[in-house]
């Protein structure tokens, strides 16, 4: 079974419309799909929004259900030169306001687990060699940013909870994400009203595509 995850349910409706014989129920109070795509079997989840719902939602899901690999979808703010609108690969996700760094640690690690997280190379491939998309470094934490981390990265309130997680229950993972708003700019807020508004169709074809 391919999961499907994302935080908000205007990531993941429209994804929902590609199932046949669909089965919605809650699963620990989470929104849950299951069903075929194009003829794989998928499950499409909705955690809820930033990392402890991310990880409870996920955690639920890989304690209980056999899942071959796991598709996480959702919005993102950039970071300049990026553009609202695009669409992008994550090639490896860490935190930004987990900082043990006094004892040692790099930033963004968590004792006993990697700095970075990175996605599985072989679905990347697979996926990459369909879509080609731009690939960058996601920063996750429970903020809504408006200043500044790295140029040319994206930042997001769920990303690598999901990613630890999949990494402590040997899941293989990817995650594609849309640019909602550029972090800093003025119309940020505005432009991230926009982008929720139109992503979920944005996504679904995005599935159509990996799962063709």
């Amino acid at each position: 079974m391919i999961l499907i995850i994302g935080a908000m349910a205007s990531e993941t409706d429209a994804i929902s419309h590609l199932v046949t014989n669909p089965d919605n129920f809650t699963l620990n109070g989470k929104n849950v799909v299951t069903g075929e795509i194009n003829g794989h079997s998928v499950m499409i989840m909705t955690t809820g929004v930033g990392k402890v719902n991310a990880a409870f939602g996920l955690t639920s899901v890989l304690s209980t259900y056999k899942v071959d690999y796991i598709i996480n979808v959702g919005l993102v703010g950039g970071f300049k030169p990026l553009n609202p609108g695009d669409m992008v690969f994550i090639q490896s996700a860490t935190y930004h306001d987990f900082d043990l760094s006094i004892f040692g640690y790099d930033k963004g690690q968590v004792p006993q687990l990697p700095t970075d997280y990175l996605p599985d190379q072989n679905i990347t491939k697979q996926v990459q060699s369909k879509l080609n998309l731009i690939e960058t470094k996601l920063y996750t934490g429970d903020t809504f940013l408006t200043e500044v981390i790295e140029p040319n990265s994206v930042c997001d309130m769920e990303g690598a909870a999901y990613f630890q997680v999949a990494h402590l229950l040997n899941t293989p993972m990817i995650s594609v994400k849309i640019i909602s708003d550029i972090v800093g700019e003025p119309s940020q807020l505005e432009d991230y009203s926009v982008f929720e508004a139109q992503c979920s169709i944005r996504f679904k074809s995005l599935i159509e595509q990996i799962l063709f």
